[in-house]
């Protein structure tokens, strides 16, 4: 691939949940080998995001696909992946509750060393679906704030009280369920309601309710990035207290579409720039979807 040998990048898939299977794990195993392969030629690839769904059923076949195809990658550059209702077992009436947030593999299989010597803050120690990654771009410490599915209204204060004491650093929120396709903020259908309004030992956020709580009112919260709904991507601003505008960005490869493809979202941060540049590139094909820059986003408040 050309890049720009002065700017750094952020490679970002969504919803792998159909690669990471037997029948399809070689086009997750391509990607991460293209996304390896162009670090080492040069490409200044600062780190892998993933917006939740690692799997498709949280089972053990599964999560072991996830991990041969990416465990070189995640040793050379941070995999960093939020929590999807899939990577939950699911049970209760109807089988499709959440009974038991601890039901999931995802901390056996998402706590790569590299990742993990990075992380600055725990919700609970140890686990993976709620912590704070630090990350430098040119010179600018922009973390990854990494929530879980329909997080916790304890989850969502422990955040807000880390990022307001954290003023001089900018964060990207990483939360699986937030836009619908073609933007706006989901308020209908929500799975996140759908999955745990039976169960009554724990509390969910809505999207709705993690803008008015934490995104809207921490100016250093740079943008949000998330996945779920089967639409490629959807790009959105709203403006929070302050009057700036926050992208919210979705990005997702499960829809019948795509799912069979190589695509992923490229984040490139140009040195001396204040704007992100958003591409959407084929793995294989090199081939760009629609324009080699789909929208930019500002980064530097």
């Amino acid at each position: 691939m050309e890049y720009n040998p002065s700017s750094e990048y952020i490679a970002i898939f969504g919803d792998i949940q159909y690669y990471t299977n037997y029948a399809n794990n070689y086009l997750y195993q391509y990607s991460c080998d293209w996304i390896l392969k162009q670090k080492q030629a040069g490409m200044n690839i600062n780190s892998v995001l993933h917006t939740g769904d690692v799997t498709q059923s949280n089972n053990s076949a599964q999560w072991d696909c996830f991990y041969n195809a990416t465990q070189e990658l995640a040793k050379e550059i941070p995999y960093i992946s939020a929590i999807g209702d899939h990577d939950y077992t699911w049970g209760g009436e109807g089988g499709y509750t959440i009974t038991d947030r601890n039901l999931t593999k995802f901390n056996k299989y998402l706590d790569f060393p590299l990742t993990s010597q990075n992380i600055v803050a725990w919700f609970e120690k140890g686990r993976m679906e709620n912590i704070v990654v630090k990350n430098i771009i040119h010179g600018l410490p922009i973390y990854f704030l990494v929530l879980e599915f329909g997080p916790r209204k304890e989850v969502v204060d422990w955040a807000n009280n880390f990022v307001k004491s954290h003023s001089d650093i900018h964060f990207i929120l990483i939360n699986h369920e937030y836009l619908k396709s073609g933007g706006g903020r989901l308020t209908e259908g929500l799975k996140c309601v759908f999955r745990f309004k039976k169960n009554t030992n724990t509390t969910y956020t809505t999207p709705t309710q993690l803008w008015n709580r934490l995104i809207k009112n921490n100016n250093n919260i740079l943008c949000i990035l998330c996945g779920h709904v089967s639409s490629l991507y959807s790009y959105i601003v709203d403006k929070n207290d302050f009057g700036r505008e926050v992208p919210q960005i979705q990005y997702n490869i499960q829809g019948l579409t795509y799912r069979y493809d190589n695509w992923l979202m490229l984040w490139e941060f140009p040195e001396g720039s204040d704007s992100v540049n958003v591409s959407i590139i084929n793995t294989k094909s090199f081939e760009f979807y629609n324009t080699p820059t789909l929208f930019k986003f500002k980064y530097r408040k």
